[in-house]
């Protein structure tokens, strides 16, 4: 499985608030791979004085098939309902 490395260049953020930084980078990038249904084998963040990094380990190769259904609003015009449809698959 590969793995996911995110480094930012975080220069007019002080010091002192990397590591803070750091791992609230953690927690709203792991939360998105669980919403998105990907699943991880372990993620370590890394703050220095001037980047913030993360390494997320085990992300896999392909997300697995989601199937949805979608149904148009019955009350509007035909072609209301083509637009709004194809609004919602983009």
């Amino acid at each position: 499985m590969p793995d996911l490395l995110l480094e930012f260049f975080s220069e007019e953020i002080p010091a002192r608030m990397q590591a803070r930084a750091a791992e609230d980078l953690k927690k709203l990038v792991t939360d998105r791979l669980v919403a998105a249904g990907l699943t991880y084998d372990g993620a370590k963040a890394f703050a220095t004085p001037r980047r913030l990094a993360l390494a997320v380990a085990g992300i896999p190769v392909r997300q697995p098939d989601v199937k949805t259904r979608r149904r148009a609003r019955a009350s509007v015009r035909p072609s209301r309902r083509l637009w709004d449809f194809s609004k919602a698959l983009a």
